[in-house]
C-alpha cells in the first residue's frame, strides 16, 4: 500500500509537471507570444554568471521553465546576432570571477566576431577581480570595445591561484585511513586524502598549467588593451588600487555607473531600449540556420556507468554513459546527420563508462559519420579517454585536459569505530569478499590485487590513447603519468588537433562531411529536448517504483493507461540500491 500511495503521489506530480509544461507552451505561442522586437536591437547580455556548460534539468534551477540558457545556446544567439542586420550592438554586464575560462574563451570569439560584423559591444563592471583568485570577469570584459567601471568598484584583478586542502593528517587523528593508489606521480586528484602537501611532481605540474593560462590571459588582454605584457603583468602585479588607476592605465575606458554605460548606449542606438537575449531568442524573425544536419551529443559533467541518478532534482552534474552512448547510436543511425559534434566538459569517471563512450565514437564513425571532439572548461582524464577516437579533437587553449592516468581511493575507519566503541562483526564466503569495505583494511594480498588492477586499466588507457593519437612510448609517457595540461600545451603534447571553439569545431564537421563551407548547416542535439525532459519523468516515476528495473511491482492499471496518453510508460520493476564501490577515476 506504502508503494501505490508513494507511486500515486509521482504519478500526481508528473503529470503536474507535464500541464505546468502545456500551459507554458500555450503562453508561449498563444495570445501572450512576444511581440516583435522594436529596431535597430540592442542585446542585452548578463554574464554576471557565465551560462554554464549544460542546461539544468534540475527541477530547482531553473530547468523546470528554461530560466537557464547553456554556453552553446547564448554562443550560437550571439554568432546568428552577428549576423543580423537588424542588430547593431551589444551590452554585457560583467561579474563572473570565478567562470570557467573556456567559456570565457567562448564568449570572447563570439563577441569578437560580432564586433568584426561593424557592430559595438559596451560592457559594465561594478568591480573587477575583487576575489582575488581568477581573473575570468576582466578576460571577458577585455574582449568589449567600451569597458565601463563603477567608481566605488576598483581594480584587484591579482592573477590566478589554485588552493587544495589536505586532510590527510586530520583523518590520522579521528582515526581513518585511506586505501588505495595512484598511476601515476602527476595524478593529484587523490592527493588530498594521501599527502600532507602538494608533492613534487604536482606542485610542477599545476604550476605548469597555470603560468600557461595566465600567459594567454596576459597575451590576449595586451594585445587587445594595447598594453605592453611586461607592463601588464607589473599592473597585475600592484593591484587593488581604484577605478580612475584603472582608467588612466587603459585598464579599462569610462569610469561611470550603469545608467551612465546605458546612456552611452543610448546614444549610439538613439535609444535607450534594449533586447534581452532571451527576448532575441524568442524572435521568430531572427536568422536561422537551415540547411544540412549536424548532430550535437553533450558529455557534462562525471562520467558514470548506467543510466543516471534517479533524483528528479539532479542538477546534470553526472554524465550517464548509457545516456550519452544511446544520443551517439541515435544520431550515427539518423540519415538526415552529416557528422557529429561531441562537445565533453567532464573531469572524468569511471574507466569502464568512458571507454563505453569512446567506443560508441568509434562505432559512429564506422557508420559513417565523422565525429568531431569540442572541449570545454574541462575534457580530463575519462572526459579525455571518451575523446580520444574522434576523427579531431579541438580543444580551447585554457582547456583543462588530459590527466591520463588512475586512482582508486576508499576510506577504512575501523580505528575510529573502535574508539568509539563499535564493534563490527562480519561473514563472507571468498577469500575476496569484501575487499573494499569501509570497516576493514585489505590484507597485503588484496592491496597487491588492486596494485595489478589499477597497472592494466593505466596500461589499457595509455595504449588507447597511443594509438588513436599516434604517439611513440617517449612522447606518450612525456604525456601521461598524470599530467593535467592546458589545452594549449595539449596540442603541442600530440594530444589535440585544433586549439579554438564550438564554431571551430561545426566549420571542421561541415569539412569532413563534404558541406561547402558556404553552407548553413543546422544543430540538431541528440537526445531532443523532449526525450531529456522524459528522463526527468522517468526519474520522478522511480521514485514511486512505477519505472525502474527488476520484476516485483506493477503500477495500478488506471496508473498505466493515464500516463500512456501522454506517451509515457509505466514498466514493472522495483528500486534496486547497489553496493558504494571505490571510487575509480
Amino acid at each position: 500500500m506504502w508503494r501505490f500511495i508513494v507511486g500515486l503521489l509521482a504519478t500526481v506530480g508528473a503529470l503536474t509537471l507535464i500541464a505546468i509544461g502545456g500551459t507554458a507552451a500555450f503562453v508561449a505561442s498563444g495570445p501572450f507570444a512576444a511581440k516583435p522586437l522594436a529596431q535597430p536591437i540592442v542585446l542585452s547580455i548578463d554574464l554576471r554568471t557565465v551560462p554554464s556548460e549544460a542546461k539544468s534539468s534540475g527541477l530547482l534551477h531553473g530547468g523546470l521553465f528554461g530560466g537557464s540558457r547553456d554556453i552553446v545556446e547564448t554562443v550560437q544567439l550571439l554568432w546568428q546576432a552577428a549576423d543580423d542586420p537588424r542588430v547593431i550592438g551589444l551590452f554585457v554586464d560583467i561579474g563572473d570571477e570565478s567562470a570557467g575560462l573556456a567559456r570565457v574563451q567562448e564568449l570572447r570569439q563570439a563577441i569578437a566576431h560580432f564586433r568584426g560584423k561593424g557592430k559595438f559591444a559596451v560592457g559594465f563592471a561594478e568591480s573587477l577581480g575583487s576575489g582575488g583568485t581568477h581573473f575570468a570577469d576582466y578576460y571577458l570584459a577585455s574582449s568589449l570595445e567600451q569597458i565601463w567601471l563603477q567608481p566605488s568598484g576598483g581594480f584587484a584583478v591579482a592573477g590566478i591561484a589554485v588552493q587544495t586542502p589536505f586532510i590527510k593528517t586530520g583523518l590520522d587523528k579521528i582515526g581513518v585511513q585511506i586505501e588505495g593508489g595512484k598511476r601515476y606521480e602527476y595524478k593529484s586528484a587523490p592527493d588530498t586524502f594521501l599527502e600532507t602537501g602538494y608533492t613534487g611532481p604536482a606542485r610542477q605540474n599545476l604550476q605548469q598549467l597555470l603560468e600557461s593560462l595566465y600567459g594567454q590571459f596576459v597575451s590576449d588582454v595586451a594585445r587587445e588593451r594595447h598594453i605592453e605584457p611586461a607592463k601588464l603583468r607589473q599592473l597585475v602585479d600592484s593591484v587593488p588600487f581604484d577605478s580612475e588607476r584603472a582608467r588612466q592605465e587603459n585598464l579599462v575606458d569610462r569610469i561611470g555607473y550603469r545608467s551612465d554605460a546605458l546612456d552611452e548606449v543610448g546614444a549610439r542606438a538613439k535609444s535607450r531600449d534594449l533586447v534581452a537575449l532571451s527576448e532575441y531568442a524568442a524572435d521568430e524573425s531572427r536568422p536561422k540556420p537551415h540547411g544540412e544536419v549536424v548532430a550535437l551529443v553533450r558529455l557534462s559533467g562525471a562520467i558514470t556507468s548506467g543510466a543516471g541518478g534517479d533524483s528528479p532534482l539532479d542538477d546534470d552534474v553526472v554524465a550517464s554513459a548509457d545516456d550519452v552512448v544511446d544520443a551517439l547510436d541515435q544520431a550515427a543511425r539518423a540519415k538526415e546527420v552529416r557528422a557529429i559534434v561531441l562537445r565533453i566538459d567532464s573531469p572524468g569517471g569511471t574507466y569502464p563508462a568512458a571507454d563505453a563512450i569512446a567506443d560508441a565514437v568509434g562505432r559512429a564513425r564506422s557508420a559513417g559519420k565523422p565525429v568531431i571532439v569540442s572541449m570545454g572548461d574541462v575534457a580530463a582524464s575519462g572526459g579525455y579517454l571518451a575523446a580520444i577516437r574522434g576523427d579531431v579533437i579541438v580543444a580551447q587553449p585554457t582547456t583543462i585536459t588530459a590527466s591520463i592516468g588512475v586512482f582508486s581511493i576508499w576510506p577504512v575507519a575501523s580505528d575510529l569505530l573502535a574508539s568509539l566503541g563499535v564493534k563490527v562483526d562480519r561473514l563472507s564466503i571468498g577469500t575476496n569478499a569484501g575487499m573494499y569495505s569501509p570497516f576493514q583494511a585489505p590484507t597485503p594480498a588484496q592491496s597487491a590485487a588492486v596494485s595489478r588492477e589499477l597497472d592494466a586499466i593505466y596500461a589499457e588507457f595509455t595504449r588507447q590513447v597511443g594509438e588513436a593519437r599516434k604517439l611513440d612510448g617517449a612522447r606518450l609517457d612525456a604525456a601521461a603519468r598524470g599530467r593535467v595540461l592546458s589545452g594549449d600545451d595539449a596540442k603541442k603534447a600530440g594530444l589535440v588537433d585544433e586549439l579554438g571553439g564550438l564554431q571551430l569545431a561545426l566549420n571542421i564537421a561541415k569539412a569532413k562531411a563534404g558541406i561547402d563551407e558556404s553552407r548553413q548547416v543546422e544543430i540538431h542535439r541528440f537526445p531532443a529536448e523532449s526525450e531529456r525532459w522524459q528522463k526527468v519523468l522517468e526519474r520522478v516515476l522511480r521514485l514511486g517504483g512505477l519505472d525502474t528495473v527488476g520484476p516485483s511491482l506493477r503500477a495500478p492499471r488506471e496508473v498505466r493507461e493515464t500516463l500512456a496518453r501522454f506517451g509515457i510508460v509505466a514498466r514493472p520493476g522495483n528500486v534496486r540500491l547497489p553496493p558504494l564501490p571505490p571510487l575509480w577515476h
